[in-house]
């Protein structure tokens, strides 16, 4: 089967270049699967998980994700995330104490004063992480 290009693109850092059978990514209305061939599109992300089947031997990489956009072409998938990390990376132990601080900072403020913080969106990324290290 013909292959499609996974480009995985955080601020930081390019996580992921490789050639992919199909690519599954969280969208803001569900998940989104690719293979080659796809159509053009671009969509927001959600925070979630990226699974990439890769085309030389089948295996399947997952990444944790928080938000950011998916560019989709014939050829080519390119995620461009706020954040993203390989699950094999994920420390399940340290994530759940960072998750706990933050639950322990957002306690003492009022809703007014969280909005003003990003404690609620490293929340949500402590939050896709475990999702993810979880997933079977």
């Amino acid at each position: 089967m013909a292959g499609i290009k996974c480009d995985i693109v955080t601020p930081e850092a390019l996580l992921v270049s490789e050639d992919a059978e199909m690519v599954v990514v969280p969208g803001v209305e569900g998940s989104m699967g690719f293979l080659a061939g796809h159509e053009p599109l671009v969509s927001a992300l959600s925070d979630g998980e990226v699974r990439v089947k890769s085309a030389s031997d089948g295996s399947v990489s997952s990444y944790a994700l928080q938000g950011g956009y998916v560019e989709v072409s014939a050829e080519k998938v390119i995620v461009l995330a706020n954040r993203a990390i390989a699950k094999a990376d994920i420390k399940v132990d340290e994530v759940k104490a960072k998750l706990a601080e933050v639950e322990a900072s957002l306690a003492k403020l009022s809703a007014e004063e969280a909005a003003g913080t990003t404690l609620a969106d490293d929340r949500s990324w402590c939050e896709a992480q475990l999702q993810v290290a979880q997933a079977a």
